[in-house]
């Protein structure tokens, strides 16, 4: 005799294999795919394995290696707001903040080291600080360099201690918001923290 109705315990096993199949592909999705793909690494697991450097451009070696003496600047290390030359870009990346959070891009940088940056959003605004934290400080310091709210930003800084360098940004808006951005100088990219 055939019987059309699958047995309850078929249907039960299958909705849970299914329940289980889609919490799976969603910690793939969170642990693995978001951290190694677009550099977004909500559970620091991506950082831990290595996985957010899969989204870091990779630096082309075509180009030829530029030693330049830093200027003196008595007054203060950071020239904002003075567009970089018309020259190539070393590195450029895309970070999406997600809506309502925030999220930090750093680089290495020795004391002295120049970086020349240049960074836009498709429009939203978003509260940022770019700022440094010296090489193996364990008191929390960090050193401002600029902290405001816009939807673009460019100039350069003359790294005045060794550490990381780089962007916290703030998505206060119901949508996620790309950055685009631009740099190149003498740095080690350790890209989202």
């Amino acid at each position: 005799m055939n019987d059309t109705n699958p047995p309850v315990q078929s249907l039960k096993s299958l909705t849970i294999a299914s329940v289980l199949a889609a919490l799976l592909a969603g910690l793939i999705l969170i642990t693995a795919i978001l951290p190694a793909e677009y550099g977004i690494d909500p559970t620091g697991f991506g950082r831990m394995t290595g996985l957010t450097a899969l989204s870091t451009p990779i630096k082309s070696t075509a180009q030829p290696l530029t030693i330049a003496c830093p200027e003196q600047n008595t007054t203060d290390n950071l020239a904002q707001n003075s567009p970089p030359p018309a020259t190539q870009w070393q590195d450029t990346v895309k970070i999406v903040v997600p809506a309502g959070e925030g999220l930090e891009y750093k680089f290495h940088l020795a004391k002295g080291a120049e970086l020349e940056y240049s960074w836009s959003t498709d429009g939203a605004r978003l509260y940022f600080d770019f700022h440094g934290e010296p090489q193996g400080d364990k008191t929390g310091y960090f050193k401002s360099y600029k902290e405001s709210t816009d939807n673009q930003a460019s100039g350069s800084l003359s790294a005045p201690f060794e550490g990381s360098h780089g962007w916290f940004w703030e998505n206060k808006s119901s949508s996620p918001v790309t950055v685009v951005l631009k740099t190149k100088g003498s740095y080690r990219i350790l890209g989202l923290m």
